[in-house]
């Protein structure tokens, strides 16, 4: 009986390990930062994988929303689409400017978001949609931001 208790026990986390996996291998990601210091009004070039929501860019408690940002996808032949009709699996380039900051070292937090800004009847609908479609659920069910540091140098 005892050894029946450790395969169930060794399984159940075997599961439970696969599962948590899933869930945190579809977060946001970051593959490139182009530069990763600048002067206040730096254009900062992020490359990445799995943003699959509108995205929002928070530094220093400062945020900018949707027409702040510029999204474009990583394929050259679909580099003119614009952000808003982008497929939401596909990787993508976020561009962004520094805000008016005083010179240090700064955590940049790209947040994921479900629907647009401040439309929370969007973001329910979408999310109760992808609950009830399984294969999506690594997308819905997940880290929704990631961050890296950035160095604001004084003005020039």
């Amino acid at each position: 009986m005892q050894r029946f208790f450790r395969r169930s026990e060794l399984s159940t986390r075997l599961i439970g390990g696969c599962l948590l996996f899933s869930l945190t291998s579809c977060a946001p990601r970051i593959v490139d930062v182009t530069p990763t210091q600048g002067p206040p009004g730096s254009i900062v070039n992020l490359s990445m994988e799995y943003l699959v929501g509108w995205p929002r860019v928070e530094i220093a408690g400062k945020f900018m929303d949707w027409p702040q940002l510029k999204l474009s996808a990583t394929d050259p032949q679909r580099s003119n689409v614009p952000g808003e009709e982008l497929v939401w699996i596909e990787d993508k380039f976020l561009q962004f400017k520094i805000p008016d900051l005083r010179p240090g070292e700064y955590v940049v937090i790209i947040h994921d978001d479900k629907g647009p800004p401040g439309d929370l009847i969007y973001s329910f609908l979408e999310t109760t949609a992808y609950v009830v479609f399984p294969p999506v659920w690594p997308f819905v069910f997940r880290s929704n931001q990631t961050q890296f540091n950035f160095r604001v140098l004084p003005k020039e």
